[in-house]
């Protein structure tokens, strides 16, 4: 409406490069002060925002303000500009890595960017990797050294592209060697279900995200470490564990089923100490949720 009557000109786009204010407004939301405090900071961001835009010049890109209407060929797609005369070839892929009887460890290295990811089942391969979307291709390299086999996965360089539609990714492990997972990731939605695994280590670096994480009682001790963004986390425990959390994070809601704090930002499950299999769990985080759940 402010739009139509001539008050303030801008595009869908311009309006969508907001979306930061989402996360200060939930942030405003969380924090332990009254009401009326978090009002008064709510109208504060948003006055700030209001006078950041109009004091943007006329001349800044059409993506970036709030001053003129967007011309026919404001959208043409930054891919089609950057990528002229450059023929894309995304495809589908099945990756696999042979089973390896004599690989007592495996060590996997994921560096993606967006999409959906999981890691569930069990494969007779030693990894079984395929992928679906207009983003990509992977690269699979692996490598074995005194037991242990080593396996990367990352995106091909230049395969990241501005309007991505889809990019979903499914990982089986086998389940005899113990594993030590890296997963580096953007903004994503990762469903893992690795309570059929031995798992050692699991190392999570992502944005933006969503993680429903399950972990089993198949090792005895087992590592689990967050450094992510703002996110929601849910990390499904077994009873049958023990259970240690150590959250370093602001800004954040908790939900720690069956634990008591026991010092200073730690949270145990009862009897830990003399739990015959052990889950330890760091997060390191900004504004984010996070859940744990004793199954």
């Amino acid at each position: 409406m402010l739009g139509n009557f001539g008050i303030i000109h801008f595009n869908w786009f311009s309006f969508w490069r907001l979306w930061p204010l989402i996360l200060i407004f939930w942030g405003i939301a969380i924090l332990p002060i009254k009401d009326l405090f978090k009002f008064i900071l709510l109208i504060a961001t948003i006055a700030l925002a209001i006078l950041f835009f109009n004091r943007i010049d006329v001349t800044r890109p059409w993506y970036f303000n709030f001053h003129r209407d967007y011309d026919e060929g404001d959208f043409k797609l930054w891919d089609s500009e950057k990528d002229k005369g450059t023929t894309y070839n995304y495809k589908d892929q099945n990756l696999t890595v042979p089973f390896d009887s004599l690989a007592r460890k495996g060590i996997l290295n994921l560096d993606a960017a967006a999409g959906n990811f999981t890691i569930t089942g069990s494969t007779n391969d030693f990894l079984a990797f395929s992928k679906t979307g207009d983003i990509g291709n992977y690269e699979l390299t692996s490598s074995d050294q005194n037991g242990v086999k080593s396996i990367s996965l990352k995106m091909n360089e230049g395969s990241m592209r501005h309007n991505i539609k889809k990019n979903s990714v499914d990982i089986r492990l086998n389940v005899t060697p113990v594993w030590n997972l890296d997963l580096s990731i953007g903004a994503a939605e990762m469903d893992m279900d690795l309570s059929g695994y031995r798992i050692d280590t699991a190392e999570f670096s992502a944005g933006a995200s969503s993680i429903d994480l399950k972990i089993g009682d198949k090792n005895p001790v087992t590592v689990i470490n967050f450094d992510a963004g703002a996110s929601s986390i849910t990390v499904k425990v077994p009873k049958t564990s023990g259970c240690q959390v150590s959250s370093e994070s602001f800004m954040v809601s908790r939900e720690f089923e069956g634990l008591e704090k026991t010092g200073e930002n730690v949270y145990q499950s009862s009897g830990f100490a003399n739990n015959k299999n052990k889950i330890f769990i760091t997060v390191k985080t900004a504004i984010s949720k996070i859940r744990v759940e004793r199954y």
